[in-house]
């Protein structure tokens, strides 16, 4: 059994404790302070990038021009590149960034693949074996509906991702959203990214989450948050196009909000500098809360539809990080300005991987390193 102590975050918020471990579970949570712990820190349950374009990643120069001029399909500078990349290039900077996420901390993640089967599958390999969970979402490989493909598709993925729903003619997106749902697999799209978008249209299709939303209104907003779908944000590749998400805005009109990084191209998959410029950027627009932050880190881990608990509870996978903080003082904003270098250590699936060497990390046992290859990916 393994056991982390410090500063325990429960739903209540942090108390000081312990976390046992035994099998990649957690099967206690606790009061008592053990003499000999695993590692001692701020404990907090793994996050949840909850938006990625991880092959972006092929892309390796400096990104000058608008948003479609760089993202939009067919023929923005990132499609042209992924279009131009090798199967082996793609999946060594997919992997790249999955190993990346489990040293930062990152438990799952939800990627929105591009071309068609073949990209799925491509992402699929780049995750196999490795500790980082994948939710991937594909999308046909051209902006067409035909059901071969999309069976073939949602065969082997989570759901369909697509760019926008103005990218589409407007039955082959209803034919594509209802064939998704249909297979029992979630649709969802990017939002008001470069312009409002029409809310009443895109939410007849259905979707589990949109991605952004920062050009949409107050009324969408409150359409959005009475349908129930959750909203993924993205601070920093917003701003890095030229927009402010106004978050303080989104809280206000009680949607369920997530936290992604977006474009591997344009930031890393750092959910911990996600937090610290949500932060900061929401003071823009009126500021939030140090524990609203943390909320969108952490709650996905219960998927985009389930409740914001993000405590740890027993009976859940023990998906942990600890991190090594000054003590005193307000826990939740010492963790907005932690950095990658303060992560003591990682425990996911069952493996622990000590970040840094730190009194703090038990010398007792022998760390045991993130495993490369498990079998086959967890669903």
């Amino acid at each position: 059994m393994d056991v982390l102590a410090g500063a325990i975050l429960s739903e209540a918020g942090f108390a000081r404790g312990s976390v046992s471990i035994e099998d990649g579970v957690v099967v206690e949570v606790s009061k008592r302070i053990p003499s000999d712990p695993l590692a001692t820190g701020v404990v907090i349950p793994a996050f949840t990038n909850g938006h990625t374009h991880v092959a972006d990643a092929i892309v390796q120069e400096e990104l000058t021009g608008s948003l479609e001029d760089i993202v939009a399909p067919p023929r923005g500078l990132k499609h042209r590149a992924l279009d131009a990349a090798t199967d082996e290039d793609l999946v060594d900077g997919m992997r790249s960034m999955v190993r990346g996420m489990a040293r930062m901390g990152v438990a799952r993640f939800c990627d929105f693949r591009e071309g068609g089967l073949p990209g799925a599958r491509l992402l699929l390999r780049a995750a196999l074996g490795g500790a980082v969970v994948p939710t991937v979402l594909g999308r046909p490989a051209r902006i067409e509906y035909r059901r071969e493909e999309v069976d073939a598709i949602l065969r082997v993925t989570d759901g369909i991702g697509i760019s926008s729903a103005l990218d589409w003619p407007r039955d082959e997106v209803e034919k594509l959203a209802a064939h998704t749902r249909r297979a029992g697999k979630a649709f969802a799209a990017h939002c008001s990214e470069r312009v409002r978008e029409d809310i009443d249209a895109v939410l007849d299709l259905r979707p589990a989450f949109l991605v952004h939303m920062v050009e949409a209104t107050d009324a969408d907003l409150e359409r959005t948050a009475d349908a129930g779908v959750a909203v993924v944000a993205c601070p920093r590749s917003n701003v890095f196009f030229g927009k402010v998400p106004d978050l303080p805005r989104f809280l206000r009109h009680r949607l369920a909000v997530h936290l992604g990084t977006d474009n591997a191209m344009v930031n890393s998959p750092s959910v911990l500098r996600e937090m610290e410029f949500a932060y900061k950027v929401s003071r823009l627009r009126g500021g939030i809360g140090a524990r609203d932050v943390l909320t969108m880190a952490l709650r996905g881990r219960n998927g985009f539809t389930g409740p914001p608990d993000i405590g740890i509870r027993v009976g859940d996978p023990a998906d942990l990080v600890v991190f090594d903080l000054p003590h005193g003082g307000d826990v939740t904003a010492a963790l907005l300005k932690a950095a990658e270098s303060d992560i003591a250590l990682v425990y996911l699936r069952g493996h622990a991987w000590a970040r840094k060497p730190s009194p703090k990390v038990a010398p007792r046992k022998e760390r045991r390193s993130l495993p490369r290859s498990r079998g086959k990916r967890a669903r």
